[in-house]
């Protein structure tokens, strides 16, 4: 395969390695964790990192097409975009120098490839992590002013470019996702974040993520609340029923756990546990290769009290633990929930 060497950005002095980087219930049995990296994931860091747009933009168009899901149910579009992340949040001594760079090498690219819609989106999304290397992870009132002023400017330069180039780029879902994290970060309303949505599933019906970004907008610490999450949810499980049955339902309420609700899902929301597990159980029947979806199902019915399905499925992970299903502090989670099944 032919390397596009024409813009070496990203040759950093850096290796390609750098930028990719139970059922016995008396004893918890400590099993590997999955290998990080799928091979979709792996292929399209590889070409990112090399500058290689011409590959990039084979393997998006091929993700892009209908049907493509692993074995487990993962869409394949899902793990190509990780890959691109991991190159966006490569770990760096100099991130803003590194930033800049990818800035300009994915403006280049938009500029070489004017009637690519992926060109356009890496380039605005570029704008938009380099504008969360400002914001940082934790609260926003830890933040010091100007550098949120840096964030809410790239983030407005981010949506400028792809409103600017909207003819190409939002022919791509894509595009539609990036609008969506910058519309939550930046205070759009529920009703403008759900036209993107609408929008970009009308490009791809199968990028389900969009569903799962707009659960994070209705979340009550982005100003929505558990009434207008539930409509949105039940809403989606019924249009996603044919190919799912209630799967979205157990899938975009555990999304509400990892997003806000942590152990307490059953108290404040209005998940209801008998849809979540008919849920799960019809995911597994369309999709039964998950050891993920396991350990989050085990996880589930442990924070609804629902020992008997528990200790079905937690008897089905056996040694297959994969801790990041667990929530925070995944190690006590499992502990506890083992415990907690154990008694009498």
């Amino acid at each position: 395969m032919k390397r596009s060497m024409s813009v070496p950005y990203l040759m950093l002095n850096l290796s390609v390695a750098a930028a990719l980087s139970l059922v016995a219930l008396p004893d918890v049995v400590w099993a590997a964790e999955p290998a990080p990296n799928a091979p979709i994931t792996k292929a399209a860091a590889e070409s990112f990192w090399w500058g290689d747009f011409a590959e990039l933009e084979r393997q998006n168009a091929l993700y892009r097409q209908p049907n493509r899901f692993e074995p487990d149910g993962t869409l394949q579009l899902d793990l190509f975009r990780t890959g691109l992340t991991q190159v966006f949040g490569n770990n760096v001594r100099n991130v803003e120098s590194y930033l800049k760079e990818v800035d300009a090498l994915t403006l280049h690219w938009a500029q070489e490839y004017p009637k690519s819609a992926l060109a356009h989106i890496l380039h605005a999304e570029a704008l938009m992590k380099h504008g969360w290397s400002y914001r940082g992870g934790g609260y926003i009132s830890k933040v010091p002013p100007e550098a949120l002023k840096e964030f809410y400017a790239y983030l407005r330069r981010a949506v400028d470019y792809l409103r600017t180039h909207a003819d190409v780029a939002l022919t791509d879902s894509h595009a539609h996702l990036l609008l969506l994290r910058a519309g939550t970060a930046l205070g759009w309303n529920v009703e403008q974040l759900s036209a993107i949505a609408r929008e970009g599933l009308q490009r791809n019906p199968d990028d389900i993520t969009l569903y799962f970004e707009i659960v994070i907008s209705l979340l009550p610490k982005w100003g929505g609340d558990a009434k207008v999450l539930d409509d949105f949810i039940r809403k989606t499980t019924e249009e996603t029923r044919a190919r799912y049955g209630m799967g979205m339902y157990a899938r975009l309420y555990s999304y509400a756990v990892d997003g806000q609700f942590g152990h307490t899902l059953f108290e404040n929301s209005l998940a209801d546990w008998n849809k979540m597990k008919q849920g799960y159980e019809d995911m597994f029947a369309r999709y039964p290769n998950s050891p993920t979806r396991l350990n989050r199902y085990a996880y589930m019915a442990c924070l609804a009290k629902d020992k008997p399905t528990f200790l079905k499925v937690y008897g089905q992970v056996g040694t297959k633990i994969v801790l990041k299903e667990w929530g925070e502090n995944p190690e006590r989670n499992v502990e506890a929930c083992r415990r907690w099944g154990t008694q009498l």
